[in-house]
C-alpha cells in the first residue's frame, strides 16, 4: 500500500515538472534583428504576418503588426514563363479537338493555367461565330484568328493563334436549334398563329411532330412480369411433382401390405399387380399418382414387355428409394426366384409404415413452422389493438 502511495506522488512530481518545462519552453524570448530587412515569400507561397517590437531611445512600442507580401516576378521572369506557358495554354484552349487545324467542337476559353500567374483573355475575329467562352456558333466551315492575352500585374502579352473550325453533327445541330427557337421568338404574341420558318442559312427545313418516347418501365415491366412467371410455373411444377411423391410414398406401405397378403394365398406375381391396380383404381380412383403410375405397368403387361423390365420402370419412373428397392426385389425373384420373397416383403412392409409415420411427423412440423410467420404477424396486430388505444389515453 505504502509503495504504491509512494509512486503515485512520484508520478504526480514528475508531471508537475514536465508542465513547468513545456510551460517555459513554449514562448519565445525577443530577438533583435541582426539586418533592416524581411525577405519576402516567393511568388505563389503568399504573404506572412509578422508581430514587432521597436526601441526609439528609451521608449519601446510593441504589437507592430508587419504584412509581407510575396514578390512578384520581373519582366523576365515573366517573359521565361509565358514563352513556357504557350502549349499547355493552347491544349486547355483546344478541350476535346485534336488540332488547330481541325476544331469539330467547342473551344475552352480558360483564364488560368495552373502554375502559372497569368489571367487570360481572348479575342476573335469572328465573334458571331465564336462566343465569349469558345462556344462554337457556326454551322459551316470557317477559318478564324483568336488572339490569347495574358496580363499579371503590369505585365500584359498575348499568343496569335489560326484555327479552321468543321463543326460537328453535334454542332451544326444545337446551331441550327438555336436559330431556329430565335427566328420563332421573334414573331410577335399578338399574332393569331406562330410562323414556322421554311429556310435557315438558305437550307429548306421540314418539321414533324414528336413521338412519344418509349417508356423503358414497360420493358422493365414485362421482363419482371415474364420471370415471375416462369419462376412460378417451375416452381408449381416442382410443388406438383413433390405432391405426387408424397402420394405415391402414403399408398405406398398399403400397396406394399396387399402385395404380401396375395403372395401369401399363391398367387404370382402378375395376377397379384393386377389385382391391387384393381382394387386401388375402386377405392382411390385413376387419377391416384400410385394407381396411375400402375396402370401404366398393367397396359406394358398387356402389351407384352416382360414382367421384369415393367417393374424396373415402374421403380424409374418415381425414382424413390423405397419404390427401387421393392421393384428390384420382383425382379429379382422372376430372374433368380427366392423362396425368401415373402419374408423380405414384411420387412419392407414394417420398414415402410414406419417411414410413412416418420415422415408424416416431418410434415406435422413443417406445418408448424409455416404457421409460425402468419401467427407472428396476428400477435403483432392484436398487441398495436391494445397499445395504439393505451397510448392514446395517456
Amino acid at each position: 500500500m505504502k509503495q504504491e502511495k509512494k509512486k503515485t506522488i512520484v508520478l504526480s512530481v514528475a508531471l508537475l515538472c514536465l508542465g513547468i518545462v513545456l510551460f517555459l519552453t513554449s514562448g519565445r524570448s525577443p530577438t533583435e534583428l541582426t539586418s533592416a530587412e524581411i525577405k519576402r515569400n516567393e511568388p505563389g507561397k503568399g504573404s506572412k504576418n509578422l508581430e514587432l517590437g521597436a526601441t526609439i531611445e528609451d521608449i519601446h512600442i510593441d504589437g507592430i503588426d508587419v504584412r509581407v507580401e510575396e514578390r512578384e516576378y520581373t519582366t523576365d521572369e515573366c517573359e521565361s514563363l509565358f514563352d513556357e506557358c504557350k502549349d499547355k495554354i493552347i491544349k486547355a484552349v483546344l478541350s476535346t479537338n485534336a488540332d488547330l487545324s481541325k476544331v469539330t467542337d467547342d473551344l475552352n476559353f480558360v483564364k488560368e493555367i495552373k502554375g502559372y500567374p497569368f489571367y487570360f483573355e481572348y479575342e476573335t475575329d469572328s465573334p458571331d461565330k465564336i462566343g465569349s467562352e469558345g462556344t462554337i456558333t457556326y454551322n459551316k466551315p470557317f477559318r478564324a484568328i483568336v488572339r490569347i492575352t495574358g496580363t499579371y500585374g503590369d505585365y500584359s502579352n498575348f499568343y496569335t493563334v489560326k484555327i479552321s473550325v468543321i463543326p460537328s453533327q453535334a454542332v451544326r445541330e444545337r446551331v441550327y436549334k438555336r436559330r431556329l427557337l430565335q427566328r420563332i421568338g421573334e414573331q410577335g404574341q399578338a399574332d393569331k398563329a406562330v410562323l414556322l420558318p421554311g429556310e435557315i442559312d438558305g437550307e429548306t427545313v421540314k418539321y414533324t411532330t414528336a413521338g412519344a418516347k418509349r417508356e423503358p418501365a414497360f420493358l422493365l415491366l414485362g421482363t419482371v412480369a415474364a420471370a415471375a412467371v416462369f419462376l412460378g410455373a417451375t416452381r408449381d411444377e416442382k410443388v406438383k411433382k413433390k405432391e405426387y411423391k408424397k402420394a405415391v410414398l402414403r399408398e405406398y406401405p398399403t400397396v406394399l401390405r396387399k402385395i404380401s397378403l396375395y403372395l401369401s394365398s399363391g398367387m404370382n406375381l402378375r395376377n397379384i399387380w393386377q389385382a391391387v391396380y384393381e382394387e386401388g383404381v375402386k377405392k382411390k380412383g385413376k387419377d391416384h399418382p400410385f394407381y396411375k403410375e400402375m396402370g401404366v405397368s398393367v397396359n406394358e403387361l398387356s402389351s407384352g414387355i416382360s414382367e421384369g423390365l415393367v417393374y424396373t420402370r415402374f421403380g424409374e419412373r418415381i425414382n424413390e428409394p423405397e419404390l427401387i428397392r421393392f421393384t428390384a426385389l420382383l425382379s429379382q425373384n422372376l430372374k433368380k426366384g427366392s423362396s425368401r420373397l415373402k419374408e423380405l416383403l414384411n420387412e419392407e412392409v414394417s420398414k415402410a409404415f414406419m417411414d410413412k409415420k416418420q415422415r408424416a411427423i416431418k410434415e406435422g412440423e413443417e406445418a408448424g413452422t409455416k404457421m409460425l410467420l402468419p401467427m407472428m404477424l396476428l400477435l403483432i396486430d392484436v398487441m398495436i389493438i391494445i397499445i395504439i388505444p393505451a397510448f392514446r389515453g395517456i
